[in-house]
């Protein structure tokens, strides 16, 4: 079984239960990436290339993603869990990260109010849908929810495809999404 964000998220955890309790809301643009196929590369590559072709990638998006004034939040396996404080930011952000990536590159970004926890988690339903969006992404396709699509506006060097109506596991109403891509 592939372990996704959603599943890392979905986890019971104890050892949040106390820190949750103080979490402090902010507004924030939460992104997840995930290496198309990896599970096959690593059988067909071994252990050891998938290790090498991880490090690679996690050293070169650490870096984009600060340029990008955000945070790599988690590692998620072959997936990333990110964090920025303007939703342009993300957008780019993520855009170059499927530029760069080994292998195709899926992503989805929400943005909204999420919980900070005690040991600098973020918690909510923005994270929960963000993970969701990024579920729904094809290998190389940047989803982003119409929140993000607004909150951008016209941004310099991006089109935007849609909307497109989506439903999600756990999610009651249908999602205006909207594909992301490079423009010159």
């Amino acid at each position: 079984m592939t372990i996704t964000a959603v599943h890392v998220l979905a986890t019971p955890d104890e050892k949040l239960e106390p820190d949750v309790v103080g979490g402090a809301p902010v507004e924030l643009t939460v992104a997840f990436t995930d290496l198309e196929d990896f599970t096959t590369y690593t059988e067909a590559e071994g252990d050891e290339a998938a290790r090498r072709l991880l490090i690679g990638h996690h050293r070169e998006s650490e870096s984009i993603v600060r340029r990008r004034g955000g945070r790599v939040l988690k590692r998620l396996g072959d997936g990333l869990m990110l964090t920025f404080p303007a939703p342009e930011a993300a957008v780019l952000a993520c855009l170059e990260l499927r530029e760069t990536a080994p292998m195709r590159l899926r992503a989805g970004i929400h943005g909204g109010r999420v919980l900070v926890t005690g040991d600098d988690d973020v918690i909510g339903h923005v994270v929960n849908l963000a993970a969701r969006v990024t579920e729904s992404a094809q290998g190389g396709e940047l989803v982003v929810t119409d929140h993000v699509r607004t909150a951008v506006g016209d941004l310099r060097g991006v089109a935007f495809d849609g909307p497109h109506t989506r439903s999600f596991k756990g999610i009651e109403e249908t999602v205006p999404v909207y594909l992301a891509s490079r423009h010159d």
